[in-house]
């Protein structure tokens, strides 16, 4: 559940470093949990944007 009642929705397109979501990351990329971490920080904390840094998608920075 969204911690403000007016984002809900929005929150499901963003990933943060808490472990759940870092473990999806990790689950749908297959990728360790270093690598998860390091695209989050690279890519910016959109989720479609994080996997397609993690899937070869996005050029290197």
């Amino acid at each position: 559940m969204v911690d403000d009642p007016k984002k809900q929705g929005r929150d499901r397109q963003f990933v943060s470093t808490q472990e759940h979501e870092v473990a999806y990351i990790m689950k749908t990329a297959k990728v360790i949990r270093q690598k998860a971490l390091e695209a989050i920080r690279i890519a910016s904390p959109a989720r479609d944007k994080v996997l397609a840094h993690l899937r070869g998608k996005e050029g290197s920075p």
